[in-house]
């Protein structure tokens, strides 16, 4: 992983494109809240079982998961295909059609179960993990990009599967996530899975997925899951409102779905907002001062008004539900003082009439380059203006259209910009350091690339490698930003997801 997976971006979207709504940033979210009484207390009734879903899905799409372009049919894929792991809410890899997952070096050894069967009766195979996997690496998905690593593939003679990668990577099990499908059966419109449900049938504005009774995992609640045809999102929205369908998923990254009368949960999403420093300019060359801005930051204050509450704060480039992040907080509070303190200690006191900080005589100013499609990254950097102005420094927000902003990225033609970025499950962040894919002017810091690569190697040492990261900011994280699951009041699932799977607890509805 310390390769530069640099296409891994926004999910299935062009690099900083997310969020890009006009009025996404003033939505308003209905939230179910418990109904209270001052009166005698009505014990409170137990969940109702359920037993159907209704879902939409892409009749114009096909349902072969490394065939299918809509995310609406993604989505479903965790239905309907194993894989050998998933990532929890915390992003640590749990085993399914895996029994244990081994890394060592560049080497990872998969010993899977041998007493599971396909939806047509036959036992999984280590033959049939290879072909998955050199068909999910050969794929134009997402999971062609999280697979970069791998050199090769084959099974050895105990029949386990191995998997060699072109450089050490502790956390490679949580990108085993690809659907495990049938060797041979890539090209058919239903390629044969391991799976709680299967394609049952045809109805006549959908598809019904069956329980498979052949699943070697535990037996829930829900017998038929109903797929209705919905040709875009503003049809999901209207058929959730009317009870045609009983929930819908949005990452927020537009407009769709995001005010409606429904209850929703709040889906945590691997989608680090940053601030991408040039290194080369000025003051920014000194890490003492990257610092200052980073500790200036209200990073609360960012969330609740510019992403609506749907983020969460982060000074770390690792998600801040990350399991081992255990012993660190990823949020801090901001500190004024200490920024002023670090400033002062550059030898900026003095000041202009307006208290902007001075040097050589000359206010010192800073420009802040924003793609001026993202309404969520634009309100954003207005509130990143009013913050840093209170330690003295000015910054000017220059809102460009997509492509100049790509064009004076590249270029180095900024100070600083507003960006987003789609991280993978093991948190690999080599594209932002300098060298990286999005490196671009990224301040170089021998320290943090010598503890990124042995927390690379190791999982080991992320304290001092958060220390350093903050310490030399090279980069400055703001958000990791949170998708939704809305639903009929009416449907009373008690709703457990992730990014990678909505439908994580769907055994236990």
């Amino acid at each position: 992983m310390k390769h530069k997976i640099y296409a891994l971006l926004i999910a299935f979207a062009a690099i900083f494109t997310s969020c890009n709504s006009a009025d996404i940033d003033d939505q308003q979210f209905d939230i179910l809240q418990p109904v209270t009484s001052s009166e005698t207390e009505t014990p409170k009734q137990p969940v109702q079982p359920v037993s159907e879903v209704r879902l939409g899905y892409s009749s114009g799409d096909s349902l072969n998961p490394y065939k299918m372009t809509t995310q609406i049919n993604r989505e479903l894929v965790p239905l309907l295909y194993d894989s050998l792991t998933r990532p929890d809410k915390t992003y640590r890899p749990q085993n399914q059609l895996a029994a244990e997952v081994l890394v060592e070096g560049t080497l990872c050894t998969v010993k899977f179960r041998h007493d599971v069967q396909f939806s047509d009766g036959t036992l999984l195979t280590g033959a049939d993990i290879v072909y998955s996997l050199q068909t999910a690496a050969a794929s134009e998905t997402n999971w062609k990009m999280t697979l970069q690593n791998v050199a090769s593939s084959s099974v050895n003679a105990d029949g386990d599967v191995e998997i060699q990668l072109y450089q050490p990577d502790a956390d490679f099990a949580a990108l085993l996530s690809f659907p495990i499908i049938k060797n041979g059966t890539k090209d058919m419109d239903y390629p044969t899975g391991i799976s709680k449900f299967y394609v049952g049938g045809a109805w006549l504005n959908g598809l019904n997925l069956t329980v498979n009774p052949l699943y070697y995992g535990a037996k829930g609640n829900v017998k038929k899951i109903t797929l209705v045809n919905m040709p875009d999102p503003d049809t999901q929205q209207f058929s959730l409102k009317s009870g045609e369908i009983d929930l819908i998923y949005s990452d927020l990254s537009s407009s769709e779905n995001t005010a409606m009368s429904a209850s929703t949960v709040p889906v945590t999403l691997n989608r680090l907002v940053y601030i991408g420093i040039n290194g080369g300019r000025g003051l920014l060359q000194k890490a003492e001062f990257r610092k200052a801005l980073s500790t200036a930051l209200n990073r609360d204050e960012l969330v609740s008004k510019a992403y609506v509450t749907r983020a969460l704060g982060s000074l770390y480039p690792f998600n801040p539900d990350f399991y081992r992040l255990e012993k660190i907080e990823p949020s801090a509070l901001r500190n004024l003082t200490a920024a002023d303190a670090l400033l002062d200690d550059l030898g900026l006191t003095q000041t202009d009439q307006h208290g902007f900080r001075m040097l050589n005589q000359t206010p010192i100013t800073l420009t802040l380059l924003v793609n001026s499609d993202n309404a969520c990254r634009n309100a954003a950097a207005s509130l990143i203006t009013e913050q840093l102005a209170q330690i003295g420094i000015r910054v000017e927000v220059s809102a460009q259209s997509f492509s100049q902003y790509e064009k004076s990225i590249a270029s180095g033609s900024y100070d600083l910009y507003l960006g987003e970025v789609r991280l993978m499950d093991n948190m690999d962040f080599s594209m932002l350091i300098s060298g990286g894919s999005l490196g671009y002017s990224t301040p170089y810091s021998q320290e943090v690339a010598d503890l990124y690569k042995l927390y690379k190697e190791t999982g080991s040492g992320i304290e001092s490698l958060c220390t350093a990261l903050y310490n030399q900011s090279p980069f400055i994280p703001i958000v990791f930003r949170q998708g939704m699951i809305a639903f009929n009041r009416e449907f009373q699932a008690e709703i457990v997801a992730t990014e990678q799977d909505i439908f994580y607890n769907i055994m236990e509805w």
